[in-house]
């Protein structure tokens, strides 16, 4: 008998001189339930879904956390401008909103605001899936920025 083999049966408590190789395995893990109802899987918004909501005249309230140099170039329009640097100090102003949805250029960056007003208590925002380069892919208009 091996030294494994025997080391396994002691671990397992076999003294029966039993010979099998079968170990016991551990249950699969399972994947805690999320608290508070705000669910990752709803974090993102389509560009094309944010458009066709935005033209019916729902209640959204864009948030842009992109940089001025940024902005420069066009935004949202309607959206708020509040860098994402700065959205740690200026979050209450959005504490009213019905529903947030923050783009940045791609998507990183609003997410991470997304999670910053999460965390915050404003389980209703999310992040614009590809930012605004996928709201300009779609053809959908932008506005100049009002810095």
């Amino acid at each position: 008998m091996g030294l494994l083999r025997s080391i396994a049966k002691r671990i397992l408590g076999r003294t029966d001189g039993s010979s099998s190789d079968v170990l016991p395995t551990a249950p699969a893990p399972t994947k805690p339930p999320v608290a508070d109802g705000a669910s990752l899987a709803t974090i993102e918004c389509g560009p094309q879904e944010l458009r066709e909501r935005l033209e019916a005249g729902e209640t959204v309230t864009v948030v842009d956390v992109r940089e001025p140099f940024e902005t420069a170039t066009g935004i949202i329009p309607g959206a708020i401008e509040i860098p994402l640097r700065e959205l740690a100090s200026r979050w209450e102003e959005l504490k009213s909103a019905d529903e947030i949805v923050c783009y940045c250029a791609a998507g990183a960056r609003s997410y991470n605001a997304a999670m910053l007003l999460r965390k915050n208590g404003l389980i209703n925002a999310t992040s614009l899936e590809g930012g605004i380069a996928a709201w300009r892919a779609i053809g959908a208009e932008t506005a100049s920025a009002s810095s």
